[in-house]
C-alpha cells in the first residue's frame, strides 16, 4: 500500500475519532432526503461513477455510522457555503481583472509575492475552523487529507484535478517543510517566473465559476460500454473511499486564501494611489489659486 493512501486516511481519522470521539457543536447531521446516500449524490463536483463507488464503499467502511453521517453532512455544508462565496471573484475579475494582472507584474515585489504566496498546515486547519466551522469527524478527515496533500507523490495516484486551470495549478503547488504549500513564482536570482504567474492567474480567474469544482467530460457511450456516463476514473473504483474530491477542495481552499490576500493587497494599493493622486490635485488647485 502506498503511503498516505486513501487507507490511510480512513484509518488514522477512524482511530482519532474512536479516541477523541464527536463534540457537541457538531453532532447533529444535516437532514437530506435519501439519507447518506442522498448526501453522496448532492456533492455536484462528484462525477456518476465516482459517487456510486462511494455509495458502495460507505457500506464497507470501518467507520461508526455517525460518523460517516458527519463526514458527508459536512461535506455538502462546506459546499454550499463556498457556493455562496464564489460570486465575490467574479464580480472582482469582473471589475479589475485587467488592472490586477499588470499590478502582479509591476507593482509587487516578486518577494513579497512568494511571501504572500504561501500556506501552512496548521493555518489552513485553523480557517477551516473559524470560517466553515469544521470541526470533529470532518475536521480530522480533511486534517489528514492536508497531509495526504502535502505528500501527494508519495501517493503515486494521477492528477485530482479537472480542468485545465485547477490541473496546471495542482501541477505547480508545492509542499516544502518550512514554508507549507507554496508558489514557487520567484526564480533564485528574484525575478518572477512569469509562466507560474500565468498559471496562478487562470486559476485565481476560475474562482468565480462557473462551477465551485469541474467535473470530467462526459464520456460517450458505446455498445461495448453501457456503464452510466461520468468520467470517473479507474483509481477510484476501489474497495476504499476515495478523498479525491476533499485533496480538491483543500487545493481550493488554498487558492482562495492565496487570492484573498491579494485582493486586500491590491485594493490597499489602489486606495494609497489615490490619496496620492488626491494630494497632488490639491497642491496643483492651491498653486492655481496663487
Amino acid at each position: 500500500m502506498p503511503k498516505f493512501s486513501d487507507q490511510w486516511v480512513i484509518d488514522r481519522t477512524l482511530f482519532e475519532y474512536v479516541n477523541g470521539g464527536s463534540c457537541a457543536c457538531c453532532g447533529g447531521a444535516l437532514f437530506m432526503p435519501g439519507g447518506l446516500d442522498g448526501m453522496i449524490k448532492s456533492v455536484s463536483d462528484l462525477e456518476t461513477d465516482a459517487a456510486n463507488a462511494e455509495i458502495k464503499a460507505m457500506a464497507k467502511s470501518p467507520w461508526p455510522p455517525e460518523m460517516r453521517e458527519e463526514v458527508w453532512s459536512d461535506r455538502v455544508r462546506i459546499r454550499v457555503k463556498m457556493k455562496k462565496e464564489m460570486g465575490r471573484y467574479k464580480e472582482f475579475w469582473a471589475e479589475h481583472g485587467e488592472d490586477f494582472t499588470q499590478w502582479c507584474k509591476t507593482g509587487i515585489e516578486p518577494k513579497k509575492l512568494r511571501k504572500i504566496m504561501q500556506m501552512s498546515r496548521s493555518e489552513i486547519q485553523e480557517r477551516l475552523r473559524s470560517v466553515y466551522g469544521i470541526h470533529s469527524a470532518f475536521g480530522r478527515v480533511l486534517e489528514a487529507v492536508t497531509e495526504q496533500v502535502a505528500r501527494f507523490k508519495d501517493t503515486k495516484y494521477p492528477t485530482d484535478a479537472r480542468g485545465d486551470s485547477e490541473i496546471r495549478f495542482e501541477q505547480i503547488l508545492t509542499f516544502d517543510r518550512r514554508g507549507g504549500f507554496v508558489l514557487r513564482i520567484k526564480d533564485k536570482e528574484g525575478n518572477l517566473k512569469e509562466d507560474v504567474l500565468e498559471i496562478w492567474l487562470g486559476r485565481m480567474r476560475s474562482l468565480g465559476g462557473p462551477s465551485l469544482l469541474e467535473r470530467a467530460p462526459r464520456k460517450e457511450k458505446s455498445d461495448e460500454d453501457d456503464d452510466e456516463a461520468g468520467g470517473a476514473d479507474e483509481a477510484e473504483m476501489g474497495e476504499t473511499a476515495s478523498f479525491r474530491a476533499d485533496r480538491r477542495i483543500i487545493r481550493l481552499f488554498i487558492a482562495r486564501f492565496w487570492a484573498d490576500t491579494l485582493i486586500e493587497r491590491f485594493k490597499a494599493s489602489i486606495s494609497q494611489i489615490g490619496e496620492v493622486e488626491e494630494k497632488v490635485e490639491e497642491k496643483l488647485t492651491r498653486s492655481d489659486d496663487t
